[in-house]
């Protein structure tokens, strides 16, 4: 430890505390800023860990995620509904779907908060190419006038 004045710098998590509390603050594993690496955790303790494969598998999970909140948000539209179902129904269908679809997107944005650069680009990814599919004017049935 080197001390200077009323500061303690404690070398082994290289943070400063003051000598007032001397408790050091234990590091984090989030970032700041965006990196690039796989060597992160996504969404649970100790997940993906350091593994390559299990980062892989994590970015077709945030992806899929993303995917499938897309899908999610083109079922929950009245369209997707049948036109004699009752108004009750209605109702619960697409609360359900909605709060699927909002849990979902939370964990999106839990992933896409570990800051790594992969798992941004995923959900980025996934989010687009669910709207292209699902809501995007270009894959839609067009009538024939």
């Amino acid at each position: 430890m080197l001390s200077s004045k009323n500061v303690v710098v404690v070398e082994a998590w290289n943070t400063t505390t003051t000598t007032q509390t001397q408790t050091p603050h234990r590091p984090s594993l989030l970032h700041p800023t965006f990196y690039w690496g796989y060597n992160c955790q996504v969404l649970f303790s100790g997940w993906p860990g350091s593994d390559r494969g299990m980062y892989a598998l994590a970015l077709i999970f945030v992806f899929f995620l993303a995917f499938l909140a897309e899908w999610l948000a083109r079922c929950s539209d009245a369209s997707s509904i049948k036109p004699g179902a009752d108004k009750l129904a209605k109702v619960a269908f697409r609360t359900a779907m909605y709060t699927v679809k909002s849990g979902f997107s939370y964990l999106v944005i839990l992933a896409v908060v570990s800051f790594n650069g992969g798992v941004f680009l995923a959900a980025i990814f996934g989010h687009a190419l669910g709207f292209a599919v699902f809501r995007g004017r270009a894959f839609r049935n067009r009538d024939i006038q």
